[in-house]
């Protein structure tokens, strides 16, 4: 049982709460047995709780104890179920030249921040066959709010982190969710959706590419939707003909 604060490995599992620890290690953390059988192939260890009743499924993970006190240090949630694991992650991508120009669909997101919105929309993205994703100044998609939200959706998708100047490497059409635009009308089979900020929408920089504008007609004078609803509507729309 790990009982002390200066324990190597609770260090480290401490590390994996930030950001830049995530980076560091190359690994994030998962809460919940659900989680933790969906991507048994890349669990590194296991960990629970000391008041934690192991079933009869996890003795083949040799489980490490963790104090309570301690393990309330890793977990995010309120009522944590009293089980987390470490898992390995893909290294984000930063060099334009490692980009592929995508075929199909596509998603970018401009400086989305919030964990919840983040987490539904990489949800959805997967839902839709929006297989690979771009993001621009986002928060982590491999934080354990992110996790969350999305329920491990991220381990699916080809999640790469860009720079806005990286967009020209694309080589695809940009169908830009902003306000004032037109319906979807007939779009091709290569295309990337963008979807922005929660509070500025757009960076003015992204427009400065050729692209073109789509915007989900609302009435009773609603003028915009979150993001996350607002992507989820468009995804949709995009690929409903096939589904």
């Amino acid at each position: 049982m790990i009982t002390s604060s200066d324990n190597t490995t609770f260090k480290m599992l401490k590390s994996l709460t930030t950001k830049k620890g995530r980076r560091d290690f190359n690994m994030c953390i998962i809460e919940g047995e659900k989680l933790l059988f969906e991507n048994l192939d890349i669990v590194s260890q296991v960990f629970i709780r000391d008041d934690y009743t192991i079933t009869p499924n996890l003795l083949d993970l040799e489980p490490i104890i963790i104090s309570m006190k301690l393990f309330n240090q890793i977990t995010d949630l309120d009522n944590s179920p009293g089980i987390l694991a470490t898992v390995e992650k893909p290294p984000p991508v930063k060099n334009a030249n490692s980009i592929t120009p995508p075929k199909g669909r596509t998603l970018i997101l401009d400086r989305i921040q919030d964990p919840g919105n983040m987490g539904t929309i990489l949800r959805t993205a997967a839902a839709f066959g929006f297989n690979t994703i771009y993001t621009i100044d986002c928060a982590d998609v491999y934080s354990q709010r992110v996790i969350r939200s999305a329920m491990g959706q991220q381990f699916k998708l080809e999640i790469k982190e860009i720079e806005i100047n990286d967009i020209s490497q694309l080589d695809t059409e940009l169908l830009i969710a902003d306000m004032g635009g037109r319906e979807l009308g007939t779009v091709g089979e290569n295309f990337a959706l963008v979807l922005g900020n929660e509070g500025t929408g757009i960076h003015p920089d992204i427009k400065k590419f050729p692209h073109r504008i789509v915007t989900i007609p609302m009435q009773n004078g609603v003028e915009s939707l979150n993001v996350a609803v607002s992507g989820a509507i468009l995804m949709n729309m995009l690929s409903r003909e096939e589904l």
